[in-house]
């Protein structure tokens, strides 16, 4: 297969860690965005700062509604703030909405426009410095990280509610609380007892966390065995049942990475070397049904099926096929259904990952997938003619994005999103409640914990009726982390919150 001149093609890529202990020399998010931008240009080996025509940036955690704004300004437009620094003058300034699988998602979009016309020569940015921010509020430091731009950037893609009102009453709000209902509801589908289910999870994640310790760009270069990873410690307190603190994604880091993109006939103009270049053969993105209380069930993904099928059909390729992967994994669960829903063999958990996973590589909020690309366009560089995988996940296992990629030049265009994921929405929900009684059966819970210590239950159950209902327990919360209880029996009465316990 032969590139024409609009093929799209991935030419530059660059991925940045800060390490400085002292937050006053800590790099801004737009001075750190920068510096991989800077890389990944130079990576090209063209000198294409002056010819880039549209820069996106991954949106910051500081504009994504959640908990970390920053005390230390905001930016207009971060794509700007980006351009100016590296020399740039974009005529498309678009800054990306909220989710983990906006990086893919770029690519996806943006090979599409270069294969159009639409576009010759795109850069995409992101990363966060919470590591540093976080440090700095703590030292009572006062950083000037606010930046006016000439006008607002651009956005892309509809802003997604995760959760409805009725769902963040009952503690569907955060994803260290939300992910663990997928997880028990997991293991429960597997068959596996609370203990063989948390053995299980260290088996996975403890060779992640050792290709972190051997990546250069991980913000905490540390391995740990499986055992360490599961157990409740000082250290390691529950976060909400069954995962531990380094179960959860590592966000307070100082990470960035930049991918720059070229039309084949700008990559040639501007001398690109081959062996730079690497293609994007399939792709795909598809969403969950949005909210949590409307999904088909809590222990596999439609979305990240059909996603994926088809993303690698369009290549050509199936799953084993693939040389490098690397599988979004902000939580274990992720990861797990990811691998069912592909098609993937779990014997050399490693092989799942190439930066080593959100724990233990680091988390840079909305940008991690941007790692991932980078680090599958290394390993294709390095093994001509390998294929290289990407899934990307954002909300809470809501958004999908997948990329298939290799240095053997071409492009099979994007087919419309909503061709495949009409078979998604077609699929029926259960029907829901918010003011559920009487009695029915679990199927699937979390505990949330506070310092370690158990607090309540998020609770999703089935009504006899067949309603599915959200509810709460305060009471009687440790049967819930011993035994096997999703499809056991329980009893639940109406409220604010809803309250259920187990008959």
């Amino acid at each position: 297969m032969s590139a024409g001149p609009r093929t799209p093609v991935l030419v530059g890529v660059a991925q940045q860690v800060g390490r400085e202990d002292d937050p006053a020399l800590g790099l801004s998010p737009a001075d750190l965005l920068a510096e991989a931008a800077r890389g990944a240009i130079a990576d090209s080996g063209a000198d294409a700062a002056s010819v880039i025509d549209t820069l996106a940036a991954i949106r910051l955690f500081a504009d994504s509604g959640g908990a970390f704004p920053s005390p230390f300004g905001t930016y207009r437009n971060l794509p700007h703030a980006v351009a100016r620094r590296i020399g740039a003058h974009p005529r498309d300034l678009i800054y990306a909405p909220v989710g983990g699988n906006t990086p893919q998602m770029f690519v996806n979009a943006l090979a599409e426009r270069i294969a159009n016309g639409e576009s010759e020569v795109a850069l995409i940015v992101g990363g966060e410095a919470l590591r540093t921010q976080a440090r700095a509020e703590k030292a009572g430091l006062k950083l000037d990280w606010g930046e006016e731009a000439p006008s607002d950037p651009a956005t892309c893609g509809e802003e997604t509610r995760y959760a409805s009102g009725h769902e963040i009453r009952h503690g569907i709000a955060l994803p260290t609380s939300v992910y663990p209902l997928f997880e028990n509801a997991f293991g429960a589908a597997m068959g596996w007892s609370p203990l063989q289910h948390r053995a299980e999870i260290g088996h996975l994640m403890a060779p992640l966390s050792a290709v972190a310790a051997e990546n250069p760009f991980a913000q905490i270069r540390s391995a740990y065995a499986a055992e360490a990873l599961v157990a409740p410690s000082e250290d390691n307190r529950i976060i909400a049942y069954p995962y531990t603190k380094r179960l959860c994604a590592n966000m307070f880091v100082d990470q960035a990475a930049a991918v720059l993109m070229m039309s084949t006939e700008a990559a040639d103009r501007f001398g690109v070397p081959a062996d730079r270049r690497v293609y994007l053969h399939g792709s795909a993105d598809t969403h969950e049904k949005i909210l949590v209380s409307e999904r088909i069930d809590y222990a596999t993904s439609p979305a990240i099926h059909i996603g994926a099928a088809h993303a690698l059909a369009q290549a050509g390729i199936t799953a084993d096929d693939l040389g490098y992967i690397d599988l979004y994994s902000c939580f274990p669960v992720a990861v797990e259904i990811a691998v069912a829903m592909i098609g993937l063999p779990t014997e050399d958990p490693a092989r799942l990952t190439l930066t080593g996973g959100l724990p233990y590589f680091g988390g840079p909020g909305n940008a991690y997938s941007l790692h991932a690309i980078a680090e599958v366009v290394e390993h294709c560089r390095d093994d001509t003619g390998a294929w290289g995988f990407v899934f990307a996940n954002g909300g809470f296992l809501t958004k999908h994005s997948f990329g298939v990629y290799t240095t053997t030049p071409g492009y099979n265009g994007r087919s419309d999103p909503a061709s495949y994921q009409a078979a998604i929405d077609a699929m029926p929900s259960p029907p829901f409640t918010e003011t559920p009684a009487g009695d029915g059966q679990l199927e699937t819970f979390t505990v949330v914990h506070h310092k370690g210590a158990p607090m309540f239950a998020i609770i999703i159950g089935r009504l006899d009726s067949g309603e599915r209902f959200l509810a709460q327990m305060h009471t009687r919360l440790e049967p819930l982390m011993e035994t096997p209880v999703i499809g056991h029996r329980l009893r639940v009465s109406p409220g604010e919150p809803n309250i259920a316990a187990l008959i």
